[in-house]
């Protein structure tokens, strides 16, 4: 009776723990403003997202050091799949940034940077199933940018002004 009481009790504090994490970085809000210097603007990754990336990649390193000798287990592959995983996740998360200046948009993101001059730009969409994140197309190409960016408002308004095009939302 006491041990399923434990178990019980214990699933509960990690589902609730689940959701305050959750809820704690969906609400984040990090800085109104980006980082400006000589005319450019740079848009970060909001240190909340950057503290779950990191911690997300760390942890599960730290369980396979722990349990190294599972890893020549038969299950072991797994294991380690698991871990590249949640490596590459957890980086995806922490990296990446938005630039602007007066030419144009470059997004870098983990594996990959994409750039638009502002001229090239030909719609732009906000998605309301992602948050709100805003998709700036040129053409067939596009930059998705989501809400892990700080002063995502301000990023808005200058896309924007820019571009003299309103967004459509979706």
């Amino acid at each position: 009776m006491g041990s399923s009481l434990l178990g019980a009790i214990g699933s509960v504090a990690s589902i609730a723990l689940t959701v305050a994490a959750v809820r704690w970085l969906v609400n984040s809000k990090g800085s109104l403003f980006p980082k400006t210097r000589n005319g450019c603007s740079q848009y970060r990754i909001k240190w909340q997202w950057r503290t779950v990336g990191i911690i997300g990649g760390i942890f599960p390193i730290a369980i396979s050091i722990w349990t190294w000798r599972d890893l020549y287990s038969p299950r072991g592959e797994v294991w380690i799949a698991f871990t590249v995983l949640f490596v590459v996740t957890g980086v995806w998360l922490a990296v990446g940034s938005v630039t602007t200046n007066q030419a144009g948009i470059t997004m870098k993101g983990f594996l990959s940077s994409r750039s638009f001059q502002w001229t090239e730009i030909t719609e732009i969409r906000l998605h309301k199933r992602d948050s709100g994140a805003i998709e700036v197309r040129s053409g067939a190409r596009k930059i998705v940018i989501d809400t892990r960016f700080e002063a995502f408002q301000h990023l808005l308004n200058e896309i924007e002004t820019h571009t003299k095009l309103s967004p459509r939302r979706d």
